[in-house]
């Protein structure tokens, strides 16, 4: 009898031990679970080359870790191993939803305390340890809908949690105040950096709501929603298949799963919530300048003691920045400074600005580390600092006429490396004013001189002629009885001048005016041009300024009617006394010049040159005038 009656009593204190066992293996803190655990988020690449990772470090005792430095910190990128530039903790606090799957089983009491009246001590305990200063929030939200959202202040949480007195007995379970908790935790997190946590109190799930359950859990994980979930509920729940969708759930969304079945007190909820209020971001430079697909490890030491995050996935698009001149010259003139004394003149100008735009096509702005001008292959200008953009090219040492290539180029801070395409820049030098005496000494230059020759041996003869022709009047008078018979006693008559109109005299005539402007400097006379295109102007005449050509009217002053030439295709400037450049305006049917190709840049035209429009010939000619000669024929006289 003794020993039986003993055996119920031992039988009793044995499975009060095992459900203690029990309850003390569930009811462990959730940061418990994860000691020296790193949570981290997913690299932000925005502000490419330098990346932030956000992460929680959680120490042997399971507590959020505040302190750690940058020194204890590395990042693994790739298998390459980064110190953080900057470490920062932040406070962004958190964002609870509590959600109560309103029924029954949450009405049940123990010690005459019901189930939902100790969710509700632990969430004012929790409650009340925060001050007004919180960067924390929360939300409520039952079977009806949502009673209060995102409320910030620790007073009215604790307002909210005691005026919610639900009636537990008549309430009839569902997924309706999980399906709102997840809506509003994903809505709230857009733009913000808080941690998005949702508490689920929940009777067991029936069969029915398995499949709308999964899809709700799962869109919490999408989401980037924790889930701590208290089923309410016998210790047998822990192991009910109905339970395991929300097991799972707790565990891929880094939260936590009890069973609470009344008899004891929930743990402190601070456990679960307060590590969710702190990050740590490290800031780091990435050697990455490739697109594709990456993964980055954050390792911390403490002591001795070295762990690691899990391998974190990102993916980065870059591709090197392009850098083009703005407005570039095509011609620069330096003159010289107006004085009273020619000697005291100076060639202006001394610096030409220029300035280039930098574009990043990835969308993934960042800074330069320098730009560089070079002319002609040499370092002119360079910039270390802001402004990268503009440069000076000193051009005072330039003081003959002539052309000169630039280009320029960039280093970002990811480590590209770019120039910008070789521009040709012709530089003019206009000539030095001259004083009276230089003035007068450069009218006898060697065409001057020979002109005054031919005027001075003109008179001269003329001179000659007219002695010569005094002589033979006298004559006459002396022997009047030859006047008629003699040749030498006739009246000679010298024609002073036998004028032979020269080429240009004869062009003159057929030479195209242009108004107000008189003989046109140059011309263009067409030579060959494609089958069926009869309406091409035969002569084109070319003044000052720029003569432009194409096949739209708006565009262009010569429209050749033809759909092989460009909208705007060529044009023709004159850059000085009788000098023509040829440019092309990148048009799809090319121009030529002597059957090269010409470029944007221009080339130089030279008389007789032959310039072709697509499949349309022209010969380039330059109005020349020669002056008129004097031709004097010699007088014969007989013997």
């Amino acid at each position: 009898m003794k020993t039986l009656s003993n055996l119920p009593i031992k039988s009793h204190i044995f499975r009060a031990l095992f459900s203690i066992l029990i309850i003390a293996a569930i009811f462990q803190p959730a940061a418990a679970q994860n000691a020296n655990a790193i949570d981290v988020s997913i690299p932000d690449t925005t502000k490419y080359p330098d990346l932030s990772i956000q992460f929680r470090v959680m120490n042997e005792l399971g507590n959020f870790n505040k302190n750690l430095d940058v020194t204890s910190v590395k990042i693994i990128e790739n298998g390459q191993l980064i110190v953080p530039d900057k470490l920062d903790l932040l406070e962004p606090g958190m964002r609870l939803v509590v959600a109560v799957n309103e029924g029954p089983t949450l009405a049940n009491r123990f010690a005459q305390v019901a189930r939902i009246d100790k969710v509700k001590n632990a969430l004012i305990d929790w409650a009340e340890t925060k001050t007004i200063t919180s960067m924390d929030d929360f939300s409520l939200v039952a079977n009806g809908g949502i009673i209060t959202s995102i409320s910030n202040d620790p007073d009215e949480w604790l307002e909210v949690i005691n005026n919610y007195q639900p009636d537990m007995k008549k309430a009839k379970q569902g997924l309706t105040s999980l399906s709102t908790a997840v809506d509003l935790a994903a809505t709230a997190q857009t733009g913000n950096i808080k941690t998005t946590a949702i508490l689920y109190v929940t009777p067991l799930p029936t069969k029915d709501e398995t499949a709308g359950l999964t899809d709700i859990l799962s869109r919490a994980k999408l989401g980037n929603v924790r889930l701590f979930i208290i089923l309410a509920g016998p210790q047998s729940y822990a192991t009910d298949p109905l339970a395991e969708p929300l097991i799972q759930a707790a565990e891929d969304t880094d939260g936590a799963f009890l069973v609470f079945t009344g008899q004891e007190d929930l743990p402190d909820l601070g456990g679960y919530f307060d590590p969710l209020s702190y990050v740590y971001k490290a800031v780091y430079h990435t050697t990455i300048n490739t697109s594709g697909k990456f993964s980055a490890v954050v390792r911390v030491t403490q002591g001795e003691t070295i762990f690691e995050s899990e391998p974190i996935g990102f993916s980065l698009d870059v591709t090197s920045p392009n850098a083009i001149f703005v407005s570039p010259p095509a011609l620069i003139e330096r003159t010289w400074t107006i004085t009273d004394k020619p000697k005291d003149s100076v060639l202006t100008p001394d610096v030409i600005p220029l300035e280039i735009m930098v574009d990043f096509p990835d969308g993934l702005k960042r800074d330069l580390v320098y730009s560089r001008l070079f002319v002609d292959n040499m370092l002119v200008d360079e910039n270390t600092d802001a402004p990268f953009e503009q440069f000076e090219w000193d051009i005072s040492k330039i003081t003959e006429t002539g052309s000169h290539i630039i280009s320029a180029s960039i280093e970002d801070s990811a480590g590209f490396i770019v120039q910008t395409v070789e521009l040709s820049v012709d530089v003019n030098i206009q000539p030095k004013p001259k004083n009276w005496f230089e003035k007068m000494v450069s009218v006898f230059n060697a065409p001057t001189i020979a002109l005054f020759v031919v005027i001075g041996a003109a008179g001269l003869l003329l001179v000659m002629l007219a002695l010569r022709t005094l002589r033979n009047n006298r004559t006459v008078k002396q022997v009047k009885s030859h006047r008629l018979s003699d040749p030498l006693t006739q009246p000679v008559i010298i024609e002073n001048e036998v004028l032979h109109p020269s080429l240009a005299l004869a062009e003159k005539e057929h030479w195209p005016h242009i108004p107000g402007l008189g003989l046109a400097p140059a011309r263009l006379v067409l030579i060959s041009a494609p089958k069926g295109q009869s309406n091409l102007p035969a002569e084109i005449s070319l003044g000052e300024g720029i003569t432009t050509f194409g096949s739209e009217a708006k565009k262009a002053r010569v429209v050749f009617a033809t759909s092989m030439i460009s909208p705007l295709h060529a044009r023709i400037a004159k850059l000085d006394q009788d000098q023509f450049k040829l440019f092309d305006e990148g048009s799809g049917s090319g121009t030529w010049l002597n059957y090269a190709p010409v470029s944007q840049y221009g080339a130089r035209l030279e008389h007789g040159d032959q310039v072709q429009f697509g499949a349309i010939i022209y010969r380039f000619e330059i109005f020349q005038s020669n002056p008129r000669k004097l031709k004097v024929e010699p007088f014969k006289e007989e013997e």
